[in-house]
């Protein structure tokens, strides 16, 4: 993985960021002038700040985690983090994130990994590149670990092509398509055979984000893989589960999970004889 340049940003912007992420101006509507100020003096350029004990490219607009990692990274996914923190060994380890963003989190559960496997998934390109990018300014993770970042949307039981739609938000793109939101066509592949393909005889930590297709992934995992490789953890998205034609939230209790954490957001479930 070839390392990137580093993007370096004024004395002014620094402050900006040093007070929103080590006072309260980060919170709330005062995050929200900080982000204002950040953008006013770098207009459309993205930013290199440490994160997480690396460092990250971030965009200040257009994604609200790319922002939210910016500014304010102690306040960012703490219930999801503190949680991976409990279930994610830190040797040997497999940890999966599918719709990886920007690869925030991913880059986060790399720091707790001495060793082991990530595999990271994000379908569209763009932010993809910026996946890429990110683990590229942090040569140390792939030293480390066996890292695998692949260019693909998640779901079905049979390879082939998905349409997604493109928001202007990038976090928000999904399968579940809204008349008038761009598309495009991107690659899919069943969530055992990304698992096969890269050696995961285990799955420690799932993380899902895929903006209401959740159930799309996960009905044809579980009717189909031996459960030996079930995830042991999961951190999900379930905002958007008015979405889901199926209900993940029933059939992973029925399977055997445990929620053991439910907010408007996301919930985490672990298995019952893993837990």
């Amino acid at each position: 993985m070839t390392t990137q340049t580093p993007l370096t940003h004024g004395p002014l912007t620094a402050t900006l960021i040093g007070l929103s992420r080590h006072t309260p101006f980060g919170r709330g509507g005062m995050r929200k002038l900080m982000a204002k100020g950040v953008r006013a003096l770098n207009p459309g350029r993205p930013l290199d700040v440490p994160l997480y004990g690396g460092r990250a490219r971030l965009h200040h607009t257009g994604n609200n985690s790319e922002i939210k990692a910016l500014l304010s990274p102690k306040r960012f996914a703490r219930e999801e983090y503190e949680f991976c923190q409990k279930h994610m060994p830190e040797k040997d380890g497999v940890f999966l994130d599918i719709g990886g963003n920007a690869g925030i989190f991913s880059l986060y559960v790399a720091s707790l990994m001495q060793s082991g496997t990530l595999i990271a998934a994000e379908p569209q390109p763009m932010m993809f590149e910026r996946l890429k990018q990110n683990f590229a300014l942090n040569t140390d993770v792939s030293e480390r670990l066996n890292l695998h970042l692949i260019q693909t949307a998640i779901g079905g039981s049979e390879p082939g092509t998905l349409t997604i739609s493109t928001p202007e938000s990038a976090g928000q793109a999904s399968a579940r398509l809204v008349e008038g939101i761009p598309t495009i066509d991107v690659p899919v592949t069943p969530m055992t055979d990304l698992l096969n393909a890269h050696g995961a005889a285990k799955l420690d930590v799932l993380k899902i984000d895929v903006e209401g297709f959740e159930d799309s992934i996960l009905f044809p995992f579980f009717e189909t893989a031996d459960p030996s490789i079930w995830p042991k953890a999961i951190v999900m998205e379930a905002c958007h589960a008015h979405r889901w034609e199926r209900d993940c939230e029933v059939m992973l209790v029925e399977n055997g999970y445990r929620i053991v954490y439910k907010d408007r957001t996301n919930m985490m479930l672990v298995l019952e004889d893993t837990a």
